[in-house]
């Protein structure tokens, strides 16, 4: 089998094979396709012409490494792929990783050495394992085996990735009940199983503050045992762009609506026109992100809150550019935790940015994953704190009830947390009662909540009086109460 280049990968090869000391072209660009092949190839990219130079399958990858691609191929689409497909596909994956390369050489300023070493530092396999008894496993692209955690103390463990349930977990608790601790525990005890997550953390939780002893050591200890990577937005950006374009102009307008639909659930006094204007603006870029994104809207004149709330987006560098960024899948390599608290109390741009992360996943990533041996397989888990902040406007955008739905299918459950049980109840068009969807549901204190509420969250009223660190459980229909786990106490552990 052949390939023909686009022109400026055919240039780069051969401008730059011999600067980097590689045998040939072919070579370098081997290096390329490996890249492409554990990063993932962005929805949007796509191959610009096939002006370039030829080169030979046997040749880039010589026989040893060619039915490993092919492996690897046949799994990046979820099918054995024909001789026809198969090709399309080397081509673009050789297209990207090539790509990819030079983004590195000319991110190095052609430094042969820190390209070199940037590929290196690239091909680690996720976090260094952390030695001792308190390491989490190394994250896995897949989980396929059962995942289990406990929820109270004396209930038996939970398989939430057993076939037949949904995974959607909500937690309830007032400040200082031990609801963020349970959350951490649960978390690190899917680390503990090879399992990543998302961690959207809108109040600061796992902050850095020299102050506070107590969350320092909380902090510390989660991050070491779950080799999370923690960004704390404004001071550091995330290396994504969650906007892409579409591969024809039909789907590129259906994702310019969904872009504009989005600002437009939760930007506050948004009307028709605007989002008509968000609309039009990106289906006019070409590589979308949002520092063009607000430039077209300034160069048509726009200079409402459509402009303004964007505009805050680009301003505070929460998002690469599209020539800089890496790919969703790649980012989504390791667990990750999103640090929103430096946006104080601009609560629009905290879920705004949220909901526009989500929307990425769900576009990018919604592979579904056949159930195997009474599993559900499992990429991430989706963790939003605070999730009131998102949960008020299920009725207009429906974003996390359509997760919640079809997230577990494609791997990405999603788990929820909020200070009051009785925000889980959403009204309005296409609302969700996350509560009653939810598999399972853990209460801190259900004691605010009406006997009418009660019954909605918790399928039945609770009589009993909860003591401090005791919760109440909804799991799978049936109602538990006993004392919740706590990271500052467990570890993430589970005892056999």
């Amino acid at each position: 089998m052949r390939i023909k280049t686009s022109t400026a990968v055919g240039e780069f090869l051969e401008s730059t094979w011999s600067r980097v000391h590689a045998p040939n072209k072919a070579v370098l660009g081997r290096a390329g396709m490996f890249l492409a092949l554990g990063e993932g190839v962005p929805t949007g990219f796509k191959v610009t012409d096939a002006h370039g130079i030829e080169l030979a399958e046997e040749t880039i990858l010589g026989d040893d490494l060619a039915p490993v691609v092919r492996a690897a191929l046949n799994y990046r689409y979820g099918a054995t792929l024909d001789e026809n497909a198969y090709k399309q596909a080397f081509r673009l994956y050789f297209e990207y990783g090539c790509h990819r390369l030079k983004q590195i050489w000319d991110e190095y300023n052609g430094d042969q050495i820190m390209f070199t070493s940037a590929l290196i530092q690239m091909a680690k396999d996720g976090p260094e394992l952390i030695e001792g008894d308190g390491s989490a496993a190394r994250p896995m692209a897949v989980v396929d085996h059962p995942v289990r955690v406990k929820l109270l103390a004396d209930v038996d463990d939970w398989t939430i990735n057993a076939a037949g349930g949904n995974c959607l977990t909500v937690i309830s608790g007032k400040p200082g009940s031990g609801k963020s601790q349970l959350a951490l525990d649960l978390l690190t005890q899917i680390s503990r199983q090879g399992v990543r997550f998302l961690f959207f953390d809108l109040k600061g939780e796992l902050e850095d503050d020299p102050s506070n002893t107590q969350q320092t050591r909380t902090r510390n200890n989660f991050l070491q045992i779950t080799g999370a990577k923690y960004i704390r937005l404004i001071s550091e950006g995330l290396p994504i762009n969650p906007l892409f374009r579409g591969k024809s102009e039909a789907e590129n307008a259906q994702i310019a609506s969904e872009v504009s639909s989005l600002v437009g659930a939760f930007a506050p006094q948004l009307g028709a026109n605007q989002e008509r204007a968000i609309r039009d603006a990106f289906e006019a870029l070409e590589s979308p992100d949002f520092q063009g994104l607000v430039n077209e809207l300034e160069q048509r004149g726009e200079e409402g809150v459509a402009l303004s709330i964007l505009e805050k987006i680009s301003k505070f560098n929460l998002f690469a550019r599209a020539d800089k960024a890496q790919s969703m899948e790649r980012w989504l390599g390791t667990s990750q935790v999103i640090d929103f608290k430096p946006l104080g109390n601009d609560n629009d741009t905290k879920v705004l940015a949220v909901a526009f992360i989500l929307n990425g996943i769900m576009r990018q990533l919604n592979r579904a994953l056949a159930i195997k041996d009474g599993i559900q397989p499992l990429q991430m888990v989706l963790f939003v704190d605070e999730a009131h902040l998102l949960l008020p406007k299920e009725g207009k955008s429906g974003l996390l009830g359509s997760l919640a739905r079809q997230g577990r299918s494609w791997g990405f459950p999603v788990w929820l947390a909020s200070q009051d049980a009785d925000a889980f109840l959403t009204k309005g068009a296409n609302a969700t009662d996350f509560a009653e969807l939810a598999e399972c549901g853990i209460h801190f204190s259900p004691q605010t909540l009406s006997e009418n509420e009660q019954k909605k969250v918790l399928g039945q009223t609770l009589h009993k009086t909860l003591q401090r660190g005791e919760a109440v459980l909804r799991l799978s229909g049936k109602l538990y109460t006993g004392t919740a786990r706590q990271l500052w106490k467990d570890n993430g552990i589970l005892q056999e």
